[in-house]
């Protein structure tokens, strides 16, 4: 047959001719819309409007749109679709892809920023008690001094240090969410009742380790041993009002915020752990993981970085300033004392002198005991109605690379290590 004749080679009378008519797709007349719209393009295809992501060198990048040289978008050569675009709708771009090695290097900044803090605290600590043997040695047997110490060098000198190095990694703040009353006073029963849950399991752990160390202090806290003997009035203004605000803005307002973008369980979980590892004790250790990712879940289902401080503030002063209150008033020691003598009628009568105390310092482990039930109970609730949210982060890191970007990196490394150093060092040191 003559191709002058064939009928596919024969173009319509009036019919335009154009590159597309060469590989047999019969031009169509496209109406070209009669008002200015946004996305339309020259022959009326409706384009979406698609956005980079905002941190690309973050572990979230996008392939670039697909340039095939086909002759007309949505006729791919042989039904071919490239890897990453959906199977309808061919010519979208690429759906994004995990970048672990720029995810590493986001870790990788995080775990050397608090890392840094840490070093710069124990130089500065190790320098100011240093000047302070040197020029006044008495100085040290003043409780004040010893807590100003030790903490003035982390707040004044870490602490901005670790901010300032932390600017580097994109923030991405959780939306603000109005919890109500019940709510704020529900989470925090749940959250002191896995706060001292932490501290019972860390105070067996160190037992055990005791039980075969006998020279190991892995159930001694440290801290809590400091507060018993200290001045109330110095507990309340650094443990009650400084170090909770503090504490909050390093691990939640400034690590959750880089933490987010990965989802909520990277979040909790890594906010846990760096808070636990931080107080550098491992009965302090256990339970500051436990409080500290619940707080991270908090944070993130508010957004409210003041609900958190609230929470903080509140454990530490029924951890720091209520023990010293009742103890003091209970005379335990005295109890004790008089529980070793064997003397039956020598103890009843020491009770009935203190008798109001005695009913405080009862009253006092009845509460302990009842927001830990309480919090319980709550916590298995909520989870067993579902109300608990987890939601998934813009980055999302597959499940068999999670370890190896969140961890093995050489700033999360340095950070985990020079904490177990310490943690080893108070139990064996």
């Amino acid at each position: 047959m003559d191709g002058n004749n064939n009928q596919f080679n024969q173009q319509p009378q009036n019919q335009p001719q154009n590159e597309y008519t060469q590989y047999g797709y019969q031009q169509q007349s496209y109406q070209q819309p009669n008002y200015q719209q946004p996305g339309y393009g020259q022959q009326g295809y409706q384009q979406p409007n698609y956005q980079q992501p905002v941190y690309p060198q973050y572990g979230y990048q996008q392939n670039g749109y697909a340039q095939n040289g086909y002759p007309q978008p949505g006729f791919p050569q042989n039904g071919y679709v490239r890897p990453g675009y959906p199977r309808y709708g061919y010519g979208m771009p690429q759906a994004p892809y995990f970048d672990q090695k720029s995810a590493k290097r986001a870790f990788s900044n995080i775990g050397l920023s608090y890392f840094l803090f840490w070093v710069a605290a124990l130089v500065a600590t190790i320098a100011v008690a240093f000047f302070m043997q040197l020029f006044c040695p008495d100085a040290t047997d003043i409780y004040l001094v010893r807590i100003l110490s030790s903490i003035l060098p982390m707040y004044l000198i870490g602490a901005p240090l670790c901010w300032i190095l932390m600017k580097r990694v994109p923030a991405e703040a959780p939306a603000r969410n109005k919890w109500t009353a019940g709510q704020i006073i529900g989470g925090y029963i749940v959250g002191y009742s896995l706060m001292y849950v932490g501290s019972i399991a860390g105070s067996y752990i160190g037992a055990i380790i005791e039980s075969y160390f006998p020279d190991a202090q892995a159930s001694t806290n440290s801290v809590q041993e400091l507060v018993l003997t200290g001045e109330m009035w110095v507990n309340i203004i650094i443990m009650v009002m400084v170090g909770p605000v503090v504490e909050e803005l390093l691990f939640r307002k400034l690590l959750c915020d880089r933490l987010k973008p990965y989802g909520d369980w990277v979040t909790i979980l890594v906010t846990g752990m760096m808070f636990g590892v931080f107080h550098g004790n491992l009965t302090q250790g256990i339970y500051a993981f436990m409080f500290g990712a619940f707080l991270a879940y908090v944070y993130l289902r508010t957004g409210n970085i003041f609900i958190t401080i609230g929470y903080h503030i509140t454990a530490n002063f029924m951890g720091s300033v209520l023990p010293l209150l009742v103890l003091n008033s209970a005379d335990v020691d005295g109890f004790e004392e008089m529980l070793e003598t064997g003397d039956v009628n020598v103890l009843g009568e020491f009770i009935s002198e203190n008798a109001e105390a005695f009913l405080l310092y009862g009253g006092y482990i009845f509460l302990v005991l009842g927001l830990m039930i309480t919090g319980i109970i709550i916590l298995i609730v909520t989870l067993a109605r579902g109300h608990a949210k987890f939601e998934p982060g813009r980055i999302q890191i597959p499940s068999g690379k999670k370890f190896s970007t969140v961890i093995v990196n050489v700033g999360m490394i340095l950070f985990l290590l020079s904490g177990l150093f310490e943690i080893l060092m108070s139990t064996f040191g």
